[in-house]
């Protein structure tokens, strides 16, 4: 669970985040919505304690151990899907080999497996962001943070993105989405919460 009471964070002093209070519970997905400027990324970045709030606090049940990807993928494009894979694993001192039939078996459902081994600056931007989701999710963490992730895709490489994500084991995880996209939001099983004037409306 993801405590925050009365958080508060400005900038240039206009209030971005204004007196937020809500509770993230596990074993959930919560998609957020709201324009552009609203506040979304402010709050993923204070979640991942990149930014520092004003006033308040942000309280996790456990020890956190937050996967995230942003919305430009978080890919090396020199690296290919398995390299890339390997590295994010790393950064979390997590093994490759105790994830691996899972990874190939992914691969092979979301039809990367004859891709795996080219650099990522050969492929789609839709199998960018199978790749990016499927790195993501195969870190053991307990929560879970996406950005935009079907952000400037196709129709085809969307509907398996969304596939990846109503195939994800739920059970102790904290699962957040920020997204825009109305076929994400109507096709996916969430708690729907809207950022409006620097607080969360469900």
């Amino acid at each position: 669970m993801i405590k925050i009471k009365d958080l508060t964070y400005s900038y240039s002093g206009t209030p971005i985040i204004a007196d937020l209070s809500f509770s993230f519970l596990s074993s959930k997905i919560y998609t957020i919505t709201g324009e552009n400027g609203s506040g979304k990324t402010t709050l993923l970045r204070l979640i991942l304690g990149l930014l520092q709030p004003e006033r308040g606090s942000i309280q996790f049940e456990e020890k956190a151990i937050i996967s995230y990807l942003p919305d430009h993928n978080g890919l090396y494009e020199d690296l290919s899907i398995t390299d890339n894979t390997k590295f994010r694993l790393a950064l979390y001192k997590q093994s490759f080999n105790a994830i691996q039939n899972e990874y190939y078996s992914l691969l092979n459902k979301y039809h990367l497996y004859d891709k795996r081994d080219e650099p990522i600056s050969s492929l789609s931007l839709g199998m960018k962001k199978k790749a990016a989701i499927i790195a993501t999710i195969l870190v053991h963490a307990n929560v879970y943070i996406f950005d935009e992730p079907t952000g400037g895709i196709d129709h085809e490489a969307k509907a398996e993105i969304i596939s990846l994500f109503k195939e994800m084991d739920l059970k102790q995880k904290c699962i957040l989405l920020v997204t825009h996209d109305e076929e994400l939001l109507s096709q996916i099983p969430s708690v729907l919460l809207k950022m409006q004037e620097g607080r969360l409306m469900e």
